[in-house]
């Protein structure tokens, strides 16, 4: 089986939820097929890393995999340069796929595969959290996601396939046009040493939260600061990310910044005992993921696939719930748990059982 694989960025050149995926992904997948050819490109406007580097952060026990690499741009200032950009990617990396015919079946993140989806009977897209279609907080951001909306619907509709992570996404694409048939349910995932020795439970010290993503509004950061300022005594959290820093208050905050590393993640998630997940939409974080499989507890958001995950959630943009959830007496020697089906490894076989299907005819 040769697979073409989309993807508007690789981790850590690109730092991302999706572009995670995409090289743990592909990663995993590659055992599992004959070859991968790999379409993507670096940071938006930037010159893209080479194919020696990617490759060193793809390599695996099987040398299958070709990296062809393209600039991502997007200059444009007037709404909706995001989406003609992403249209133009696609066009892009079409081009560099050559003849289509020598694929069985492409993967595509995102937007990348629009140009692929009258061309290619077996086009499988995965549009992740599919934020464009949760709730709106803001009027700002309502009218970004409506014109959003109209470009990823086409996607769901014309797929050959589309990914859900479950929960409340499978929900929304049939909502948007998907069939059952078309709808594979597969969740995020992990790697394996992810698992090894999870930290023992702290007994003699205040609790640790943390909190990690980028700087997004989606994300809920000025949810968790109205919530800071509705507790009295002080907390002490940590943040990873390119998080703005609070410059007044009386809790005991640490900004860790961007962390590309592996194991300076698992450092800290292993110094910490709850991540914070406020966020106003998502699709199924890798973060939470990584913070259970190191027996974290979680206190997270109703949003997405998050069901799937944890129970008691709270609902999206509360700051009072989250303040009074935060101050609640918790037996840290409780560890959370991560079941197989979330490792990389389960999740590729996974999605190659998707790739085999024996159904050849696309949607109309």
């Amino acid at each position: 089986m040769h697979v073409l694989f989309l993807a508007d960025g690789l981790f850590p050149f690109v730092v991302g939820g999706m572009q995670k995926h995409s090289t743990m992904l592909i990663k995993h997948l590659s055992p599992l097929v004959d070859q991968i050819t790999v379409c993507t490109c670096g940071e938006i406007n930037a010159v893209p890393p080479s194919e020696e580097d990617i490759l060193d952060k793809l390599v695996t026990s099987k040398n299958n995999i070709q990296v062809l690499t393209c600039t991502f741009e997007d200059r444009g200032k007037y709404p909706g340069h995001y989406l003609r950009a992403s249209r133009k990617l696609s066009r892009t990396f079409l081009n560099l796929a050559g003849d289509l015919s020598q694929y069985d079946c492409i993967y595509a993140q995102g937007l990348t595969g629009d140009a692929f989806l009258k061309k290619h009977p077996r086009v499988l897209v995965n549009l992740h959290g599919l934020n464009m279609f949760q709730l709106s907080f803001s009027w700002k951001e309502e009218i970004e996601k409506r014109m959003m909306r109209p470009l990823f619907s086409k996607q769901i509709r014309k797929a050959w396939k589309t990914v859900s992570l479950g929960g409340r996404l499978s929900d929304i694409l049939v909502a948007n046009g998907a069939t059952q048939e078309q709808i594979v349910v597969t969740p995020n995932g992990v790697d394996d040493f992810w698992f090894d020795t999870p930290k023992a439970a702290q007994e003699t010290r205040e609790t640790r939260f943390l909190m990690v993503g980028r700087n997004d509004p989606a994300k809920g950061y000025e949810v968790l600061k109205e919530a800071l300022t509705l507790i009295n005594k002080p907390l002490e959290i940590h943040f990873v990310g390119d998080w703005p820093e609070l410059e007044s208050t009386y809790h005991n905050l640490t900004y860790h910044g961007v962390l590309r590393g592996k194991q300076q993640m698992m450092n800290v998630m292993d110094s910490c005992d709850i991540l914070l997940l406020p966020s106003l939409s998502e699709g199924m974080p890798t973060v939470v993921l990584e913070a259970k499989a190191r027996g974290l507890q979680v206190i997270g958001t109703a949003v997405g696939a998050m069901e799937i995950l944890e129970s008691n959630l709270l609902p999206p943009g509360d700051a009072s719930a989250l303040a009074e959830v935060m101050t609640l007496e918790r037996d840290l020697k409780q560890r959370e748990t991560l079941g197989k089906r979330f490792r990389w490894t389960q999740v590729a076989a996974a999605t190659v059982e998707s790739f085999s299907d024996d159904s050849d005819k696309g949607p109309n």
